[in-house]
């Protein structure tokens, strides 16, 4: 983990992240299984709820409420039949301006859980497409 990410609170995952764990994931999934898998997953490991869901854009908001608060952005895009991104951006809220490196522990908590349940074609891939 890099100094920036530590002293921060706030990670997002990207098709060209100098990290390989935020990369963006594409699984072998239509929108909407990678859609409902990545609901039943946050909604599995932490309390909350789903402030925001538009499934025909590919996004919904889903806000942590305990133990400690987070708002999670999760964008779901078909590249292709069977070619489905998922991207995770993870805002937690905290008195001083760093998590000591949650969001991101989040978002690799998120994503292993759906490559246990969806089939990982790769990250940061999109070129290939």
């Amino acid at each position: 983990m890099g100094i920036k990410e530590f002293f921060s609170n706030r990670s997002e995952t990207g098709e060209r992240h100098p990290n390989d764990a935020l990369k963006t994931h594409y699984f072998k999934a239509t929108k909407e299984q990678a859609f409902t898998e990545a609901k039943a997953v946050l909604q599995q490991h932490y309390k909350g709820e789903i402030v925001t869901n538009s499934p025909e854009r590919g996004e919904f908001v889903f806000q942590v409420k305990g133990p400690k608060k987070a708002l999670i952005v999760v964008t779901v895009v078909t590249v292709r039949a069977y070619r489905t991104a998922v991207d995770f951006s993870v805002s937690t809220e905290t008195p001083l301006p760093v998590d000591f490196g949650y969001s991101k522990k989040v978002i690799e908590t998120i994503y292993n859980d759906l490559k246990k349940k969806l089939t990982l074609i790769g990250t940061g891939i999109s070129e290939q497409f």
